[in-house]
């Protein structure tokens, strides 16, 4: 074996899973863009043989079409457990129809979704994933690569956790000092009686989120985008007319790209403001819905903002 054979060996393994020949050819392109060998290329009957019988893959790209949602779901639910079991990763992509079908195998880290993704989305998806793997040849170019992936992913965690921060309870209700308490605040909030916090109506819910795209309308979207007080908009007024969002619904009403708003949905199921409930009627449907934590904060808000004058129902 020579040099450059015995450095291909070591690049960590990609197994790439679709039905269309063509696409999974593109995949392979994908993988060896990333950094990765290619393992294996499958069609969906071999893959979920391949994975059923707990044969190694290496880290999963998994394209889905517009029909595979349903179609899919045994292989992404052996692609799950294959994950889970071996440590290692899935990337899975496809249109925003496939979303609440792919939505029941999970949310946590070892997922990544990607929705109507581009070539590079891919590559940096999965070179971000690629970078974690202990037999990643070192190059200066990857190196520089992955660590600005890195960056951008420590950015957005880092946002995430001064979210879950700033919307927690308060030390004082037993837990843990917020990072942010020793930054001194400008203005504070009256103190506010737990007896005084109400919900407000649906409407007056909705209303923000169309006050919020009404902005749009004249400003570029990009400069005030904020998935994650949109989403929490949209399943408060949900939980209030007692509806089920599904994940899709859920992506749309975030305003952003779907890719966007499903690592937004993923963060805030990771800091407990979002959770996961089955769809009693059929069990291949995951819905989204508020946590008691977070409605009971929002409630906490919406009077806090109400006392002032009801300037925050208008500070959207």
């Amino acid at each position: 074996m020579n040099v450059a054979e015995y450095a291909s060996e070591l690049k960590p393994s990609v197994s790439v899973i679709a039905q269309d020949d063509h696409v999974r050819h593109a995949l392979s392109r994908v993988a060896e863009a990333a950094g990765g060998r290619l393992f294996r290329a499958m069609d969906y009957a071999t893959a979920l043989d391949h994975l059923e019988q707990g044969r190694p893959t290496g880290t999963l790209l998994v394209e889905l079409d517009e029909e595979d949602g349903t179609r899919a779901k045994p292989l992404m639910e052996a692609a799950y457990r294959h994950i889970c079991r071996d440590h290692e990763a899935l990337i899975l992509s496809g249109p925003v129809q496939t979303l609440d079908a792919a939505s029941a195998i999970g949310l946590d880290s070892r997922v990544t979704w990607l929705c109507q993704p581009s070539d590079s989305d891919r590559v940096a998806a999965l070179a971000l994933s690629l970078s974690q793997s202990p037999t990643m040849l070192s190059d200066v170019s990857a190196d520089l690569d992955t660590q600005r992936l890195r960056r951008l992913a420590d950015e957005v965690s880092r946002i995430a956790r001064t979210l879950a921060n700033l919307s927690g309870p308060r030390p004082s209700e037993g837990f843990a000092a917020s990072a942010l308490a020793d930054r001194g605040l400008s203005y504070s909030a009256e103190p506010l009686d737990e007896g005084d916090a109400t919900l407000p109506s649906a409407d007056e819910v909705r209303r923000m989120l169309r006050l919020r795209r009404l902005r749009d309308s004249f400003f570029d979207p990009a400069l005030f985008a904020d998935p994650a007080w949109d989403m929490l908009l949209d399943l408060l007024a949900a939980r209030i007319e007692r509806a089920q969002v599904a994940v899709s619904s859920l992506c749309i009403a975030a305003a952003v790209p779907p890719t966007t708003a499903l690592r937004w949905i993923k963060t805030m199921t990771d800091h407990g403001l979002f959770e996961r409930c089955a769809d009693p009627e059929d069990g291949r449907r995951i819905f989204i819905q508020l946590s008691d934590h977070a409605t009971a904060a929002l409630s906490r808000y919406f009077a806090a903002a109400k006392r002032v004058g009801g300037v925050g129902m208008l500070a959207v």
